[in-house]
Parts: C-alpha cells; structure tokens; sequence
C-alpha cells in the first residue's frame, strides 16, 4: 500500500512538474532545446552564442542495402539557434581524416552530414527516408560539394503532372530527389580542425515547397547521419540516430509600461516627458495555478498518508 501511493505521489509530482513548464525526458530519448537568439543567427562554431551541444547517439544503419562490413557507433554534437525567422544547427562530429572533394582531384568519397524531417507532423515517418504516404525532408551535406535540400519517399507516390507541378522530373529516377531550385534555400559553413568536422546548416524555419518541413512551432523531430569517406561509406552505408525531438525557445513575452513624469529642461518652462520601460511578465494563467495548488494539496495528503502507514 505505501509503495503504491509513493508511485502515484511520483506520477502526480511529475503532472506537476509538466505544468509548471519543466520537461519531463527519458534516459532513452535525446533532446535539443533550439535557442532563442535576437537577430543573425551565428556562423561561427567558436561563437558563444550556441548553447550547449546535446550528443545524439549514431549506429551503423543495417535496415536497408548496402549494409556494413561491422557495425559501429559514434555520436554527433548537436546545437541549435533560431531567430523566430530561421534556425540554425551546429553539427559536430569526429572523423581522423578530412575527405573532400575537389574539382578535376582524384575521386573520393566525401565525408557526410544529413538532418531528416518529416515532411507533416501527423505521424512520424519511417526511418529510413520515408514512405511514398509519409515522406521526409532532407539536408545532406558533403565536404566539397555543399548542401542541398531533399525530398526523399514521395516521389513514387505522384503522377507525372503532379510532379511537374511541384517542379521535379516528371519521372523519378530514385527514391531521394533534389528539391527545385526555388527551394534550395540552405546556407552551409563547414570547418575541419584538430580531427572534427564543425558544420553550420541554416535554413528558414517555415516551408517555402510543399515537400520541405516546417520547423515552426513549438517543436519538431529531426533525425541525424555521418559518413566517413575514407571508410568507402557513402548512400546506405553511414551511422544515423533514431528520431531526436527539438524543441524551440520562444522568446520571453514582454510588456511595455509607459509612464509620464514632468522634467523642468530650463527655468519657467515645463515639459512632458515620456519614459519607457521594458519588464519580462510571466504568462502562466490562472487555471494553472488552480490546478497547481490542487495537486500540492493532494501531495500533501499522501505523504501524510504514507507517515501514518509507517
């Protein structure tokens, strides 16, 4: 009996714990809380700006062909800013060699970074870039090469005007498509140093395709890869994570006070001056403070409960 009113006390102490804006995660799930930050968003990894980095586990992917010779795990440090209008991610992994490719160089694999989104929020897609009903938005960056914007999954699913319409090949050649043009909207700057790659990917936090995802909000998932070129790995071969919820910063809401007072700028002369004051308001309403006192109340009760039980 204590036992099971101790659990119900930890149920109840976590409900409150969720009203009173406190995120409640488990040992098993990563998240990213996406900064708020006032104007340009940092291009600079070193920049104090980016919060600290959350590291999202990475396992060699073994759902779909080719699949690796062994497989492994690495992580990838991941933060994130947004400015309300765009959202920037530091990407942040290590890799002994700096595989890029070159024009008229030898061939080589490059080394590699993606971010998945589903394109809609109703249900999260599968993993492995989508499904015809539920495809995904892709960021895939290459040393060398840069990034591009994505759609992988949908194509297959869309006749040829339909495709047309939404500006890709009539005809899909392979289940990840490069968006148009009008939707190559992502800024890249990579950085190699002391064996890691430093990669910033920025792009709008709306949608500006019908096949791009919108990160507006209040959160949204996201789902991470790396490949390692001097280990041949390129397409399927690459460690990826599982799906990572984001969540987004909004900034504190403020309320502008105006007051007047009375300045005597010389003798014999009165002038009205207005002075204008900032100050941060909390916006918790008062349902929620109800609620509150209620579930402190019962807390009070059964621990009560539980003394007398002793």
């Amino acid at each position: 009996m204590r036992s099971a009113i101790i659990h119900l006390g930890i149920i109840i102490a976590a409900l409150l714990l969720a009203l009173t804006g406190v995120l409640v995660v488990t040992a098993q799930e990563a998240a990213v809380v996406v900064k708020f930050v006032n104007g340009t968003l940092p291009t600079d990894p070193a920049s104090s700006a980016w919060p600290k980095p959350v590291d999202v586990p990475l396992t060699s992917q073994t759902l779909v062909y080719p699949l690796p010779a062994a497989t492994e795990s690495r992580t990838v440090s991941v933060s994130a800013v947004h400015n309300g209008t765009h959202i920037a991610f530091l990407l942040v992994w290590s890799d002994a060699t700096e595989d890029v490719v070159t024009p008229g160089g030898l061939d080589v694999f490059p080394d590699a970074v993606a971010v998945q989104f589903p394109v809609s929020r109703a249900q999260l897609p599968y993993i492995c870039m989508g499904t015809v009903d539920n495809p995904v938005n892709i960021i895939y960056w290459k040393a060398g090469l840069g990034a591009e914007n994505l759609v992988a999954g949908a194509g297959y699913g869309l006749n040829p005007q339909q495709r047309e319409a939404l500006g890709l090949q009539a005809t899909p050649t392979s289940p990840v498509e490069l968006l148009p043009a009008s939707a190559q909207v992502v800024t890249d700057i990579a950085v190699y140093k002391d064996g890691k790659w430093y990669v910033i990917l920025i792009r709008p936090l709306g949608s500006v395709h019908p096949l791009m995802a919108s990160l507006a909000g209040k959160s949204f998932n996201a789902a991470f890869a790396t490949w390692d070129g001097s280990r041949g790995e390129r397409g399927g071969l690459k460690a990826t994570s599982g799906w990572v919820a984001l969540q987004l910063e909004m900034p504190v809401a403020v309320q502008t006070a105006t007051a007047t007072q009375t300045t005597t700028p010389a003798p014999g002369a009165t002038q009205a001056v207005t002075i204008t004051t900032t100050k941060l308001v909390e916006t918790t309403p008062t349902w929620a403070w109800v609620v509150i006192g209620v579930l402190i109340a019962v807390i009070a009760l059964l621990a009560g409960l539980a003394l007398r039980k002793k």
